[in-house]
């Protein structure tokens, strides 16, 4: 049985691991992706509508490789993309440093705890780190 719907297409697959789409689109996003890096290696800091008008690639699926930490924002970021839990603006990926120490020292008091979720408690706990501080990433290799 199906446990996934694709981010591309919206068909079900079976997730083995932290794919976000599957097996059929799997080889269109490495492509586009390798158009991305490679204008983004002629262009660099193109915005994300830039690229979208140049290569034709959604705002979603720039969205998506920014939350996958595979691209990231340089210089000014007003809220593009921001932590799942906390809101604070983000360069890349899900969530900001503190929530993600949090989460890391909730998920292991919850497994130690027999399995129980820790997420309420976690989104709770985020709600304490809002000045996060943001580091930028020496480079865009995959």
């Amino acid at each position: 049985m199906a446990n996934y719907e694709c981010a591309r297409c919206h068909r079900y697959f079976d997730k083995v691991a932290f794919e976000e789409v599957c097996p059929i689109c799997f080889p269109v996003e490495e492509e586009e992706f390798r158009r991305i890096k490679e204008l983004l290696t002629v262009q660099p800091g193109a915005t994300a509508s830039e690229i979208m008008q140049e290569l034709g690639v959604s705002l979603k699926s720039i969205k998506r490789y920014l939350k996958e930490d595979r691209l990231e924002i340089v210089g000014d970021n007003k809220g593009f993309i921001a932590c799942e839990l906390c809101g604070q603006p983000l360069n890349s990926g899900r969530f900001c440093n503190e929530c993600y120490k949090v989460g890391h020292s909730l998920r292991l008091k919850a497994m130690e705890k027999g399995g129980e979720s820790a997420y309420q408690e976690m989104k709770q706990e985020a709600q304490k780190y809002r000045k996060t501080s943001l580091s930028y990433k020496e480079s865009m290799d995959n």
